[in-house]
């Protein structure tokens, strides 16, 4: 059986992240989202798998290549202009010649792995189609699915209010009669053909659609950064071992569940304070701190005295010396000057909000940090508000408080 993954989003509200690389390339545990992805699949069974690109996608091919690196076989399929998930569906039609049965699941979501084994381990028994659905606090970003007794029965679009409910989450296993479908799909109210709209025709003609339910950490959804913390954590927590390749020094103390890759170096003085994952060659300490939920990619510096806390810290990001990283995401490339501090709590304790598309929208997190894209630097002193976000290449000039977002290659002086 294949599985088609769509793997072409740009994922706007993810700015600045997205600026400079796919949505699916976007890191958890120091590996891609989509990566994730792609081995639980191949834990599941599924060797033959299609990615559906667009969006730089060569990237997506130079990461992946023909799959061999992943033990499964990765075959390409461009979607020439994103038009939504429906046409992504049938832009990978070609290559499912044959195909009674196929998996359909988002590149861009975090699926934990074993929720996939068991979602096709089950789909597989039922008859028609199978989605898997989601219970949330909050279903109004998500649009409800209503089920009777398993069986999908009706397909709500977004509601304006907050209510608890179940949700689509981006996993199916369909049936050729998708393909028909999809030709019926018109675009919906944000221009785009969407995947459950093809689906509402098919339970309109009767038709089955099962709804398998995910546990409540099974399964996540990512629109905006604060997501891809969420999904972090979840990730750096299932790994739930302790693999120190790399060189500890003495004084230094590793506590919990760790990951430390080949290469890297924890200088004396220095703790971690598991889960954590550090990738190759990196160097910590001496006298760093870095707390659960905390990754780090390949080649990143925090230097003497630096704390780092339930932060992601893509490859090659340079934090010397004396600086706090908090509940933030810190693109590749960066250099922070001595005593860059993101603030993650907000003086009055209220929830901290953060601009997407030009709109204040809530986090829901009391502690939220700083967004940084690639190749930003700071200078020394310089202090980050909560929820701010700094475009790709900017400069932040000594002693700057930071108090909105800056644009790309911007320049913010004290």
């Amino acid at each position: 059986m294949k599985a088609v993954v769509l793997a072409a989003g740009k994922g706007e509200r993810l700015w600045p992240l997205t600026e400079t690389r796919p949505k699916p390339l976007l890191p958890i545990a120091n590996k891609p989202i989509v990566q994730n992805t792609l081995e639980a699949l191949v834990d599941a069974g599924t060797r033959e798998i299609v990615l559906v690109i667009s969006y730089k996608g060569d990237a997506v091919r130079e990461r992946f290549g023909d799959g061999s690196s992943l033990k499964c076989h990765i075959e390409y399929v461009k979607q020439k202009k994103p038009r939504g998930t429906a046409d992504a569906v049938a832009t990978a039609g070609s290559v499912l010649v044959g195909e009674d049965r196929f998996v359909v699941v988002y590149g861009d979501d975090y699926y934990e792995k074993q929720a996939v084994k068991n979602f096709l381990a089950e789909a597989d028994q039922n008859q028609g189609i199978t989605m898997a659905t989601s219970k949330v606090n909050d279903a109004s970003q998500f649009g409800l699915v209503e089920a009777n007794n398993g069986r999908v029965t009706r397909i709500r679009e977004k509601i304006l209010r907050k209510e608890p409910g179940l949700v689509n989450a981006g996993l199916y296993l369909m049936t050729r009669s998708v393909f028909q479908s999809v030709k019926k799909t018109t675009r919906s109210k944000r221009g785009e053909f969407e995947l459950t709209d093809s689906l509402k025709i098919l339970i309109d003609q009767k038709e089955t659609v099962n709804s398998h339910v995910l546990g409540e950490e099974d399964w996540l959804g990512i629109s905006y950064p604060w997501d891809l913390l969420e999904a972090n954590q979840r990730a750096v927590m299932s790994e739930k071992t302790r693999l120190i390749r790399g060189r500890v020094e003495d004084g230094a103390r590793i506590e919990g569940p760790a990951v430390v890759e080949e290469g890297s170096v924890i200088k004396a003085g220095s703790r971690l304070e598991g889960p954590v994952h550090i990738g190759r060659d990196c160097e910590i300490g001496p006298n760093a701190y870095l707390r659960p939920f905390s990754s780090l990619g390949e080649d990143v510096k925090v230097g003497a005295g630096c704390e780092v806390k339930n932060s992601i810290v893509m490859a090659q990001a340079k934090i010397p010396h004396l600086s706090y990283i908090g509940d933030s995401i810190i693109g590749e490339n960066c250099s922070l000057g001595a005593g860059t501090i993101t603030a993650n709590l907000r003086f009055d304790e209220a929830v901290v909000k953060s601009r997407v598309r030009g709109a204040l929208v809530s986090s829901g997190r009391g502690k939220l940090g700083a967004i940084l894209g690639d190749e930003v630097r700071t200078g020394i002193n310089v202090s980050i508000f909560p929820g701010v976000k700094i475009g790709p290449g900017s400069w932040l000039g000594p002693g700057a408080n930071v108090e909105k977002d800056v644009a790309s290659k911007g320049r913010y002086k004290a």
